[in-house]
């Protein structure tokens, strides 16, 4: 049986101090709709304050947990600074998670060619490879739902990545 130092030890292998403060920052829901405004356009703490029915020192304090994260960066543009997501530290932190926990991990990483992938040249070699390919996609379509659901659910993930850029 596993000490809880041992299993934090697992914990912290599998997340990185960066990637902690980052789930950190994310737990908590002003941070996330912060996150959500500013994937819009650079804002001031004024400007994202107006947005949100708290007091202008809690949403500096949020604004300096998501600094410290890297999530977002802040410029300083004469007497304010404007605050702008950064987009490559969520993204590059949540996708080394999912590769941790998730059973897909082919994902981000392009397929290697191999030699039955190569296109065929005798008209054997096109049906043999036309068949293989119909099994293929039948074989996909009779999984268990489980698998299916965590591949979608996945995408969902992924897509919201895109859609930071």
């Amino acid at each position: 049986m596993m000490s809880k130092k041992q299993k934090k030890d697992v914990a912290v292998d599998i997340m990185d101090r960066a990637s902690q403060r980052i789930f950190n920052a994310l737990a908590s829901e002003p941070r996330r709709m912060i996150l959500v405004h500013l994937a819009g356009s650079s804002l001031t703490a004024g400007e994202i304050s107006s947005r949100f029915d708290m007091a202008k020192p809690s949403i500096s304090q949020h604004l300096a947990i998501l600094e410290n994260a890297g999530l977002i960066e802040g410029d300083k543009r004469g007497q304010f600074i404007h605050y702008s997501l950064v987009p490559e530290q969520l993204r590059k932190s949540i996708l080394s998670f999912v590769e941790h926990v998730s059973p897909v991990t082919h994902l981000e990483k392009p397929e290697t060619t191999k030699a039955a992938d190569k296109k065929p040249t005798t008209s054997a070699e096109k049906k043999a490879k036309k068949q293989e390919k119909k099994a293929s996609i039948e074989a996909k379509e009779k999984k268990p739902g489980k698998q299916e659901k965590a591949g979608s659910q996945q995408m969902g993930l992924l897509d919201l990545f895109a859609s930071l850029d």
